[in-house]
């Protein structure tokens, strides 16, 4: 699968290993060649322009901190690179995420460390019966111990990180290569006094802790005030919350308006013991204890008592009514 067109890797400097680059194809190829495997190559460059790389910037314009990761498995990975190999006479389709398919469920690896349920917390529930997932039961040790005595020569490749996009891992020049434009603005604390000047909000997210201003106190950023283009900081205390909201779930298993489980908001935090409640196309949430820096355009993802995945969504903000 090529989500970005290799002349990226040409002008961009590479600073993390991205997956789909140029040389992911040559190493696909050349295992498919060991042992005897028919290998394509699927261009879904303009695909994951419209779908993925758009909703990108269309969303830090909004104010948003977006995930798109977890958007291009249920667009692209398990979207429309899927209903491609269905089209070529495809039964099913394997991927190396560390996760567990059973029963109809979508549940964490055994490895926690290597768990990417997370982010395919994303995909349809009547696509998971025709997905499986081998890796899920090993930990990633264990993947490379088997890759090398079956002579698969990436066995000690080093892994991939998020955004295949940006190489370079300058989010900030890629939004204004996308006519995204940064104006500067107040930097004002939960107090209402003025204590600086940002240089543009999407440069910013949730909690972050260097606002470029020194105030001789640690402060975090606790909102952004796009509407009168404002960044709202304050101490640590003002950056955690209770209560938030979700939208566009997406269930993979059938519950009741009311529901419990544990909630994660971001990939690295840990889980959070959780009430939730469904209602006009919302989800409620309220945590036992406090979650530092809810991020709205980022996803939550509740599990239940078994580390399976009842649903997902896109925070929209923190507290409800």
């Amino acid at each position: 699968m090529k989500t970005v067109f290799d002349e990226i890797y040409l002008t961009k400097k590479i600073t993390h290993k991205v997956c789909c680059s140029p040389s992911d194809t040559y190493d696909a190829k050349k295992i498919a060649e060991k042992f005897g495997v028919d290998f394509k190559v699927v261009h879904l460059e303009d695909d994951f322009r419209e779908m993925v790389i758009n909703y990108f910037v269309s969303e830090y314009k909004r104010g948003k901190t977006p995930n798109p990761c977890f958007f291009c498995n249920d667009w692209i990975k398990f979207g429309v690179l899927m209903e491609k190999m269905f089209e070529d006479g495809m039964d099913y389709v394997a991927s190396g995420h560390y996760a567990i398919i059973k029963n109809g469920k979508l549940y964490k690896a055994k490895s926690y460390e290597k768990d990417q349920s997370y982010f395919l917390a994303s995909i349809k529930k009547e696509k998971l019966k025709k997905i499986i997932l081998p890796n899920g039961e090993y930990t990633k040790q264990q993947i490379r111990e088997i890759a090398e005595k079956i002579g698969i020569h990436v066995h000690n490749k080093v892994d991939s990180q998020d955004l295949c996009f940006i190489p370079d891992g300058n989010i900030s020049e890629f939004l204004r290569e996308n006519n995204m434009e940064f104006k500067e603005g107040l930097i004002i604390d939960t107090e209402g006094n003025i204590i600086g000047t940002h240089k543009g909000l999407a440069n910013y997210t949730i909690g972050q802790r260097k606002i470029g201003v020194a105030t001789g106190r640690r402060l975090y950023v606790i909102k952004k005030d796009f509407k009168n283009n404002i960044l709202i900081v304050g101490d640590k205390e003002s950056a955690f919350s209770t209560k938030f909201t979700v939208l566009k779930p997406n269930f993979l298993q059938n519950v009741s308006k009311d529901f419990e489980g544990y909630v994660k908001v971001r990939k690295k935090f840990k889980e959070v013991r959780c009430k939730a409640h469904f209602e006009n196309e919302r989800l409620y949430i309220e945590t036992q204890e406090p979650i530092f820096a809810i991020t709205p355009g980022q996803i939550a993802v509740v599990y239940g008592f078994d580390d399976s995945v009842i649903v997902s969504g896109i925070i929209e903000g923190e507290g409800w009514n």
